[in-house]
């Protein structure tokens, strides 16, 4: 029978050094906070006892578990949007050998911090390393979340009801530059009648994409209009039954802006049975680039969000402040990108 040589660990070390096990952990990672002399006596024992870290070792030596939570909030499993943005989470951690756990979370804007029930892998202690939160994020959970001392970045776009000097790192995307060339494209068009359809602004991302618009028809002299409604049902529900509004206005409009492309599709589905074609009647732009607006006939104008992308910045992000607990807080603002399809047409 063969016999397999047994490792030497880390406590060994530690005990063949007469240092302790954080000291083997400082000096594997080049700590400045061990004198020379120390450093050289663990590199020495290490040479000579032939130690190599396996995985758990690895970990305890780092203080880390390699492993991330990516916290969705008062979204549907698994929102579209945020998939991507998890796909890009994933991708990025993989290359890395990070390991990404899932988990979904409901709670009210109004519950008190101390109240909210965390899911039971971020109550382990040691098992996650730091947080990606996603989804719909208030100001209740960000206390809770910095109540048990987790490393954290934040979708910045869904966070609602907090100021622009809160600190926490934060990963976006620009919606109001978005909406800001997609109007002046359609008034490079022509268009000149053009309105916003924005479902429920106290959303501060619909509000921001609704600024981007006014700002285009404020620099143009045109007057901006606004088609919304509180807390619609659905984003699409909100386009098909906005389309009457539309319509009514004097002199009609011969583009409309979307606050997303859900709303875009609810608009174009209404705009069918109204037997009213796109671009010929009206010409329409949306926002995300979801897979939907290439469903559509024609395929939708929009503003493209670059989701993958989110999710790698958010993981480059995290892992930064993971090595650098002491760094200044970052908001980083990603480009969008104006997407020319076919629902926009020269008057």
């Amino acid at each position: 029978m063969e016999v397999v040589p047994r490792k030497t660990t880390i406590r060994e070390v530690a005990q063949a050094a007469a240092v302790g096990v954080g000291t083997i952990s400082r000096v594997l990672n080049s700590s400045s906070q061990v004198s020379r002399e120390t450093r050289e006596r663990v590199l020495e024992t290490i040479r000579r006892l032939g130690f190599r870290p396996n995985a758990q070792a690895r970990r305890i030596l780092k203080r880390r578990a390699e492993m991330v939570c990516f916290l969705l909030s008062n979204r549907d499993f698994l929102h579209p949007f945020h998939a991507r943005i998890l796909q890009g989470v994933e991708s990025y951690a993989s290359g890395l050998k990070q390991h990404v756990l899932f988990a979904a979370l409901h709670y009210s804007p109004r519950t008190p911090p101390d109240r909210i029930d965390l899911p039971p892998v971020l109550q382990e202690h040691g098992l996650i390393d730091g947080l990606i939160l996603a989804g719909t994020i208030y100001p209740n959970l960000l206390r809770k979340i910095e109540s048990i001392h987790m490393p954290f970045v934040a979708f910045s776009n869904n966070v609602v009801g907090m100021s622009d000097e809160q600190q926490f790192d934060q990963v976006g995307f620009d919606d109001f530059n978005g909406t800001l060339h997609a109007t002046r494209y359609l008034i490079g068009k022509g268009h000149r009648q053009i309105v916003f359809a924005a479902g429920d602004i106290s959303y501060p991302w619909l509000r921001r994409r609704f600024e981007g618009y006014r700002q285009g028809m404020r620099e143009n002299k045109l007057k901006a209009v606004l088609i919304a409604a509180r807390s619609p049902q659905s984003f699409v529900d909100f386009g098909q039954k906005s389309i009457g509004r539309i319509l009514s206005r004097q002199p009609r409009p011969t583009a409309a802006v979307a606050g997303n492309d859900e709303i875009a599709y609810g608009l174009w589905r209404s705009l069918q049975r109204h037997a009213m074609k796109v671009p010929d009647d009206i010409s329409l732009v949306g926002f995300d680039d979801r897979e939907e607006a290439l469903l559509m006939d024609p395929p939708l104008s929009t503003v493209r969000v670059h989701k993958e992308e989110i999710g790698e910045t958010c993981m480059k992000m995290l892992l930064e402040r993971l090595h650098h607990p002491r760094m200044t807080f970052s908001h980083r603002i990603l480009p969008t990108e104006f997407v020319i399809r076919g629902t926009v047409r020269h008057l």
